[in-house]
């Protein structure tokens, strides 16, 4: 199980598993945590005698909570793990810090093998590879899609139903990757990294000023490696049943993302005479990239 495959461990619960535990340094009563994340309408929904009407609600979140090492239990106490207050930065927001800590996690892939999240990346490793000028329904399940382009391998996704599907899209758009428009069946979704690498451009530069589009490539995907150049897209790009022969040109939700921190006025691209460049990918145009400076929006 993980967070694609467990329903109930969506975003908003986890975190708010977190919070309520953040400011305890002994700690909770997994009861009264329980009691104060279970409606009462919802108490003996799929519970039974044994179980005093827990439900999976929490249950399952929890558990995913634990295997992501957000949270210990002792001795029917729960408490933020000491990894996670070992992280903890200070002055920082609640949301910012888990949303901080849970990246670390699911994109390393060390720490989510060992936390049975690996196919997280590589579920956005495929949705980045996916045009946004043709956006994704959020209602329908991507099985024949996924079965198109990669063959018997689709399933290391995780994306193999709907609901698996949605809950996917959830933690993509937390985390920075996606954008929702519209609502109910009408609803669509955008491959869209902008706030993932927006959050990243401290580490990215450093104290530089200026790097060539290969240094910044690197340094993005050494920290996401779900974009070109990292190992899980070159994972996701060797299941393909096909192959892309054209290196330089990066993907339109790459492309759109770069040009969209452009805009924001967050970084500038430059294209240099003689300088190695890579292609930016409009669908009906396109841009050449050879160096990205630091932006004063930055």
């Amino acid at each position: 199980m993980s967070i694609i495959t467990t329903f109930e461990a969506v975003p908003s619960r986890l975190f708010s598993i977190y919070a309520a535990l953040a400011d305890s340094e002994d700690g909770e009563l997994r009861s009264h945590i329980e009691a104060w994340a279970t409606p009462p309408s919802l108490a003996t929904r799929g519970g039974g005698e044994e179980d005093e009407g827990s439900t999976e609600l929490f249950t399952s979140a929890l558990k995913e909570a634990r295997k992501l090492g957000i949270v210990e239990e002792n001795n029917d106490r729960l408490k933020i793990s000491s990894e996670v207050r070992g992280a903890k930065e200070n002055r920082r927001l609640p949301e910012a810090e888990f949303r901080t800590y849970i990246s670390e996690v699911l994109f390393d892939r060390a720490r989510a093998a060992k936390a049975e999240q690996s196919a997280f990346m590589l579920a956005v490793a495929w949705l980045l590879s996916q045009n946004p000028l043709q956006p994704l329904n959020f209602s329908e399940a991507p099985q024949n899609m996924l079965k198109a382009e990669l063959g018997d391998q689709w399933e290391k996704t995780q994306l193999t139903n709907r609901s698996c599907y949605q809950n996917f899209l959830y933690w993509a758009r937390y985390l920075g990757f996606a954008t929702f428009v519209g609502y109910g069946s009408e609803r669509r979704v955008f491959p869209d990294p902008t706030n993932a690498i927006a959050e990243r451009l401290p580490r990215i530069f450093g104290d530089n000023q200026i790097l060539d589009i290969e240094s910044f490539l690197s340094k993005l995907s050494g920290i996401l490696p779900v974009f070109e150049g990292g190992t899980v897209r070159a994972e996701l790009d060797a299941m393909r049943t096909w192959t892309d022969t054209n290196e330089n040109r990066l993907s339109i939700a790459t492309s759109l993302a770069m040009q969209r921190l452009a805009d924001r006025g967050a970084i500038t691209l430059e294209s240099v005479a003689d300088a190695r460049g890579r292609i930016l990918d409009f669908e009906v145009e396109t841009a050449r990239v050879s160096q990205i400076r630091r932006g004063a929006t930055y």
